[in-house]
């Protein structure tokens, strides 16, 4: 079992200090110091004590670092879904930029058995206000479920979304981006004719341009989508 002086320790042994600057510049966490430790060597440890999620989880913390081991330990945790669940939902509420989000969803890992209960918590999370809740929510959704139902379920709650948030802004321009690789024509119907804000529209058309992934035609349409289609998202 790991304690968290160890856990520092560790930490500080694969620090970096040109990437400790480099990242302070690129997450933008608001509430926490960054230590400097490379993502894979992040997992790595994560992966390492697993086992010992809860017990990682209660840990206090107050650097960046601590946080991303948190999400990826109850991500890589080889137990069922209704277990981690509650620390999900906790996990959720602690995430305050992109990079923790993101890990956190790429970590986590379902049996085939669990995904509609994945699905559902997905669902539950995209409602919430919180701005980051949400987004876990959002790239849960669309990086674990493509079938055309949930797809059509996501495009719904999309409409429903407050937007003016830019993180959850940029998480479901992220998602029709990736949905648009599937489904094309649904897609840029959705842009076409969807109620979200100009700015969102204009974000997805540069995410789907950018992923050159789609067909001229598509990408032309996402392009005169909205009256603002000459403008660059930065």
């Amino acid at each position: 079992m790991i304690d968290r002086e160890e856990l520092l320790v560790e930490l500080e042994s694969l620090s970096e200090e040109k990437f400790r600057i480099f990242n302070e510049k690129i997450v933008h966490t608001s509430n926490y110091k960054i230590i400097g430790v490379r993502m894979p060597d992040l997992k790595a440890i994560a992966k390492k004590h697993r086992a010992d999620y809860k017990k990682i989880f209660e840990m206090p913390y107050d650097s960046f670092e601590e946080i991303i081991i948190k999400g990826a330990a109850l991500g890589f945790a080889d137990v069922p879904l209704s277990e981690k669940a509650p620390y999900v939902i906790r996990y959720a509420g602690m995430i305050d930029n992109w990079a923790e989000c993101d890990c956190f969803c790429s970590c986590i890992k379902v049996k085939k058995s669990e995904e509609d209960a994945l699905r559902l918590l997905s669902d539950r999370l995209m409602k919430r206000k919180e701005e980051f809740v949400s987004r876990v929510g959002i790239v849960l959704m669309f990086s674990k479920f493509t079938d055309e139902p949930t797809v059509k379920k996501a495009l719904d709650i999309y409409d429903a979304l407050p937007y003016g948030a830019y993180y959850r802004d940029m998480a479901v321009a992220w998602g029709l981006s990736v949905y648009c690789v599937k489904y094309p024509e649904l897609i840029t119907g959705y842009l076409e004719h969807s109620p979200i804000s100009i700015k969102v529209k204009l974000m997805a058309a540069q995410k789907i341009r950018d992923s050159r992934r789609g067909s001229d035609d598509h990408i032309a349409r996402t392009d005169r989508c909205n009256p603002g289609n000459d403008q660059t998202i930065t």
